[in-house]
């Protein structure tokens, strides 16, 4: 199947770098001729995550070539290209799923169980690759281990603690504001608190200086860092996969304490170190996860490509309590 000639569609495209409101433009493309290796596919619904606002903002302006379509994570149908016509598939290992059709390597198409629906598929990379990629790999969690998530009322917090329990690990769950609490307990931690990310010296000093954590799985980063890490016994191993604070980890934490175990998880470079095999083996995990609710991703609400703008705006204006879903096609 091809295209006719001259028949236009719809994207967004990133010419320079900045807020996402400001950057992320609405063009009509007609979409190229597909080289070898190649699949199209009409995308069905994709998401705007963290890591998409991140990259327009150009954090990794470094390694993202200009203009671009921003995108990371999405499903959609295979319409053209290999054996896979007719399937819906994940098009993974690059940006471009805020498009109504996007060209992907047929190695990185995977395909996706009918028994999930399309708004599972749409989140079932980015949120709960990160999540079960950072205990069975950068963790290798055991049962009986005890470890701390920060940011646990956000999405992939909810996700890791609900994850953590079903691979028999006690839980701390720590929060920022109160208010999160019922979120939280619903996940069933073993134990929650409340820890703001000022330097609160009533919060702080309630805090140990050695703890028994094993582990402590961290996006927020700034000074709430170096609160957790007095959460970790000897030689516990600190992992951080993000900076919702906006500040970076202080110097004073590795100072206060050399004993940890300290590393960085980004879910881009493991899939490009790990490759195609490692990757469809860990979705064929993840997948029975979504479909029993543990790696579940809450959809906030959708809306068409063509309204993204309304999208980004809503996201820019307050704090959501799920996922926001791009319609590609209707």
């Amino acid at each position: 199947m091809e295209f006719t000639t001259g028949k236009s569609h719809l994207r967004a495209v990133v010419r320079h770098f900045g807020p996402a409101i400001e950057s992320v433009q609405l063009e009509s493309y007609v979409p190229a001729l597909l080289k070898a290796g190649e699949l199209r596919v009409k995308m069905q619904f994709s998401t705007i995550n963290p890591s998409d606002l991140i990259t327009i903002s150009g954090a990794y302006s470094s390694r993202t070539p200009l203009p671009f379509v921003p995108g990371f994570e999405g499903v959609g149908i295979v319409e053209a290209g290999g054996e896979l016509v007719g399937q819906r598939v994940l098009p993974l290992g690059s940006a471009g799923a805020w498009q109504q059709y996007k060209h992907c390597d047929a190695q990185w198409c995977f395909a996706v169980p009918d028994w999930l629906t399309d708004e599972q598929a749409a989140t079932c990379y980015v949120n709960p690759m990160t999540a079960w990629l950072m205990l069975t790999e950068a963790l290798a969690a055991a049962p009986g281990m005890k470890i701390v998530v920060s940011a646990a009322n956000s999405t992939i917090g909810l996700m890791l603690i609900r994850m953590a329990k079903q691979l028999g690990l006690t839980v701390t769950a720590i929060i920022r504001h109160a208010g999160a609490e019922n979120a939280v307990d619903n996940a069933e931690p073993d134990e929650l608190l409340i820890l703001p990310d000022t330097g609160n010296a009533t919060y702080s000093n309630s805090l140990p200086l050695i703890g028994e954590a094993d582990a402590v799985l961290d996006c927020v980063g700034g000074k709430t860092a170096i609160k957790l890490a007095g959460m970790l016994r000897q030689s516990g191993k600190f992992i951080s996969y993000g900076l919702l604070s906006g500040d970076p980890i202080p110097a004073s934490f590795w100072q206060n304490r050399p004993d940890i175990r300290f590393s960085y998880f980004h879910l881009r470079q493991w899939v490009h170190t790990a490759g195609r095999d490692a990757l469809a083996a860990k979705l064929s995990e993840i997948f029975p996860l979504i479909r029993d609710g543990i790696a579940h991703s809450q959809v906030t609400d959708e809306f068409p490509l063509d309204e993204l703008p309304v999208a980004l705006n809503l996201i820019k204006r307050k704090k959501l309590p799920g996922k926001i879903l791009i319609r590609c096609n209707r």
